[in-house]
């Protein structure tokens, strides 16, 4: 009886820390911040390229921190010449500006933000 009780309740708290995540104002970034990390997927992923960590400089943010996985349909962008360029994971590096917004749906709230990127801008990019 205890396991079917502790079962119910861990599945009732996952499905509380499931949230759907959009980008209701149509164009602003979910997330601005600088890349603490970058992390490849195996090859063995098949949809997956990667996933960078972004970490909120803005104190109020209401995500001051995400790991954002990075898909084959991650439009990825980097600023050149008061331009918006394609770009791609390669691009990036640790430190960079970026804002991205996420993919709307289902996403895990666990500490820091796991979530998928639609789009990804590195911003003020010099090359």
């Amino acid at each position: 009886m205890e396991k079917i009780v502790l079962t119910v309740l861990l599945s009732a708290s996952l499905l509380f820390c499931i949230s759907a995540v959009s980008n209701a104002d149509g164009g602003r970034s979910d997330i601005r911040g600088r890349i603490t990390g970058i992390r490849r997927a195996p090859s063995e992923a098949e949809d997956r390229i990667g996933s960078i960590m972004v970490e909120s400089e803005d104190k109020t943010a209401k995500i001051d921190k995400a790991n954002l996985i990075i898909t084959d349909k991650t439009r990825i962008l980097k600023e050149q010449n008061d331009k918006r360029v394609e770009a791609t994971f390669a691009d990036f590096k640790t430190g960079q500006l970026v804002e991205a917004q996420f993919v709307e749906g289902p996403t895990i709230m666990i500490y820091p933000l796991q979530v998928a990127a639609a789009e990804i801008v590195i911003l003020n990019a010099r090359e």
